[in-house]
């Protein structure tokens, strides 16, 4: 009995081994690269920093470690690492001028950790195909269920019992906002600016070090003049948002805003709760207002808002900000008739009926959940759009590109560069 058992059980294994064998072969597996492959030299390595090799990838985006003498620091894509290249530059100016290098050290501790983890997953590379993208993965789906709950609690205000409990929540989210956000002084801003990055960062050692500067010496010039955060399409409105955020205050900058929202159609229960949504800084709001008024005369431009406020990552965030970027470009290049609702990616649909979804991803290649994903974005489109087209910022795989055409997408590469023009 114990040997038919033992029999039974291997026959199993080898089966499920040869179906999980047969299974990976109808997909990819994105290749460990070295840096130089998909990164400009100056990206590369310079003479405060260097990118970890070998370069990990998810299927849709590469994940760098910037190791540098402040610490390490991740950067999920090309136009991340840019932002951290930028910071490190930053710490570097900064180090020259002042004592800082004594606070670095007891701030770099802190981000060890996570970086520590990053270089755990990358050295999987099955881990990071399976496990990583699923913060990106949110993206591909609709937010039905949670624009459903949020009219729900606008329906409650105003109900015995339910005003409370909304305006309680509300109150709280302002609370978290205020501490995260709105402490940073006129004087920070203006070292920010001067050092040319952005004065919401997430990065701790720059941040901790930018207020050691502002509140130690006050009259410390850099000697360095403002330069465009770059890496993102459409820089005239990155611009107007960083002058703004370098030279306004931030409770100006909220009360227009909420003018604005308003007259998109949003409600004041969906502004306060987009205002106070704590994955997007003062900055990431400023320039999706931008991006908005870029699309005047595009109907939906409140769908952007919508979906900015059921992200559930730093990553998602800065993937769909850069990806409502291209969908500036598009507009510019091709009048864009309506934003679609239910979707967190930027879609696009044209006056002919034709539907473009827009996605900054460095690299696409054909995995399993790029695969899975996609059928979910799909699924969520207009039935028999005359075009069905995706653009990205990267590039795509030759097999992703034969896969997508096949289920009717027109699929463009490197759409940073060519609706940056």
């Amino acid at each position: 009995m114990a040997r038919t058992r033992y029999a039974f059980i291997n026959s199993l294994t080898m089966a499920l081994a040869a179906v999980t064998t047969a299974y990976a072969v109808d997909f990819e597996m994105p290749p460990e690269e070295s840096a130089a492959a998909s990164l400009p030299a100056e990206l590369v390595s310079g003479p405060d920093f260097h990118v970890r090799e070998p370069v990990q990838s998810d299927g849709l985006m590469h994940h760098y470690v910037v190791v540098s003498r402040f610490g390490e620091f991740n950067a999920y894509g090309r136009t991340a690492l840019g932002v951290r290249v930028r910071e490190v530059a930053a710490l570097s100016r900064i180090a020259k001028t002042t004592d800082i290098d004594v606070l670095v050290k007891t701030v770099t501790g802190r981000v060890q950790g996570d970086v520590k983890t990053i270089a755990q997953v990358a050295g999987n590379p099955i881990k990071t195909v399976v496990g990583i993208p699923k913060g990106v993965s949110h993206l591909f789906h609709g937010y039905k269920a949670e624009a459903g709950e949020l009219t729900e609690q606008v329906q409650q205000v105003g109900k015995p019992g339910e005003s409370s409990h909304v305006a309680k929540d509300v109150k709280a989210e302002a609370t978290h906002y205020a501490d995260r956000y709105l402490g940073v002084s006129a004087a920070e801003r203006r070292y920010y600016q001067q050092l040319g990055v952005d004065p919401y960062t997430n990065n701790e050692v720059l941040r901790k070090a930018v207020h050691h500067l502002a509140k130690v010496d006050a009259t410390i010039n850099l000697g360095l003049h403002f330069v465009a955060i770059p890496g993102v399409p459409y820089l005239g409105d990155v611009k107007r948002a960083m002058d703004a955020i370098y030279n306004e205050d931030p409770a100006v900058l909220r009360a227009r805003q909420r003018t604005t929202l308003a007259g998109y159609g949003l409600t004041k229960l969906e502004i306060k709760r987009f205002e106070n949504t704590l994955l997007l800084s003062p900055t990431q709001q400023k320039l999706l207002g931008e991006y908005a008024k870029s699309l005047d005369g595009v109907a939906g431009r409140d769908e952007l808002f919508r979906h900015a406020m059921t992200l559930t990552s730093e990553d998602e965030v800065q993937v769909f900000l850069q990806s409502t970027g291209l969908l500036v470009g598009l507009h510019a290049h091709r009048p864009v008739a309506r934003i679609l609702s239910g979707l967190r990616l930027p879609t696009a649909q044209f006056s002919d009926g034709g539907i473009a979804v827009l996605g900054a991803f460095d690299a696409v290649y054909w995995t399993d959940e790029v695969s899975t994903d996609g059928a979910a974005l799909h699924a969520l489109l207009p039935a028999n759009p005359s075009e069905l087209e995706l653009w990205t910022a990267g590039t795509i795989s030759p097999r992703a590109g034969a896969e997508l055409k096949t289920r009717g997408w027109v699929v463009h590469e490197k759409a940073a560069e060519t609706l940056g023009k």
